[in-house]
């Protein structure tokens, strides 16, 4: 059984909420130093990694009201919760992303077609070697975390934190070529950085998007296996799943016998019920649909 099945949605909640607001704390003591810094060298190529190191820290506030959002109860508009909030704030991030890149988009090519020479010197080697042992920190700690509590939201949050690394690795190149006066070397890699972020938007939208546009998410082979070795049933169809990992919703049509007694129909149901949940874990609801073997499709 995995750790977020083990806990209550209060205190999933809870946990999820100390995580991204230790993460908004370093990625906005990240991305002031690089901004503050970037605008006193002239460097570009800091300040467009300063920008992204922000929106790490704006993705994280969204993701706070997302959850307080998604820990609501049921209710009569909403009678399957209010889960998908969390992924629709992931898919949020992705725009958020994607309003970034363009931005980045725009000074680097402004900056190429009208060049200038920026500050570097080991000042600036230093504040990106800080940077990215915090955001490599940050990776760990929110991928681990979003792992152990299944949360859609972290782990999307952890990717768009991945791309600050490799942002920042692409910038170590990037001022090595500006200290040794490579023309344009501020601008090509700010336009890379800008095509890292835009591919990991793309990224977190397609994953979102299976949540959001209920995409298949068990193996229906396994689930049809599950519910033949159950005694009583004479066959299986019509199996559908969507959700999230950790909110997953099944349905499907059952074949029994047609003297099978309405009592008896209903203990089956129930049982098949069980054994998916305890075969899947992360499964919140079943509905076992029973029809006679002679209605068989």
């Amino acid at each position: 059984m995995n750790a977020a099945a083990n806990l209550t949605r209060p205190t999933r909640v809870h946990q999820i909420a100390v995580v991204l607001w230790v993460t908004l704390g370093l990625n906005w003591l990240v991305a002031a130093l690089k901004i503050m810094f970037g605008l006193v060298t002239g460097c570009m190529v800091i300040i467009a990694d300063g920008a992204h190191s922000f929106s790490d820290g704006t993705s994280n506030i969204i993701g706070l009201i997302a959850i307080h959002v998604s820990a609501s109860p049921p209710d009569n508009g909403h009678p399957y919760g209010h889960q998908k909030y969390e992924t629709l704030a992931s898919a949020v991030i992705a725009f958020l992303l994607f309003v970034v890149s363009f931005s980045i988009f725009k000074e680097a090519i402004h900056s190429f077609i009208h060049p200038t020479q920026p500050e570097v010197n080991a000042l600036s080697f230093g504040l990106m070697t800080f940077t990215l042992v915090v955001n490599l920190f940050v990776v760990w700690y929110e991928r681990r975390a979003g792992r152990r509590l299944k949360s859609d939201l972290l782990i999307s949050d952890a990717w768009h934190t991945l791309t600050d690394v490799l942002v920042t690795l692409t910038v170590f190149v990037a001022l090595a070529g500006i200290y040794w006066n490579v023309p344009r070397m501020d601008s090509i890699f700010s336009l890379l950085i800008a095509a890292v972020i835009v591919t990991t938007a793309l990224g977190i939208l397609k994953t979102s998007s299976d949540v959001l546009c209920d995409k298949a998410v068990l193996d229906l082979g396994q689930i049809e296996k599950i519910v033949r070795s159950v005694d009583g049933v004479q066959g299986c169809h019509q199996i559908r799943t969507r959700g999230r990992t950790d909110d997953i919703y099944v349905d499907l049509h059952v074949l029994v016998d047609n003297e099978m007694t309405v009592a008896r129909s209903h203990q089956l149901a129930n049982t098949i019920e069980h054994d998916i949940k305890n075969a899947k874990p992360g499964i919140h609801d079943v509905v076992v649909h029973v029809e006679p073997v002679s209605h068989q499709h």
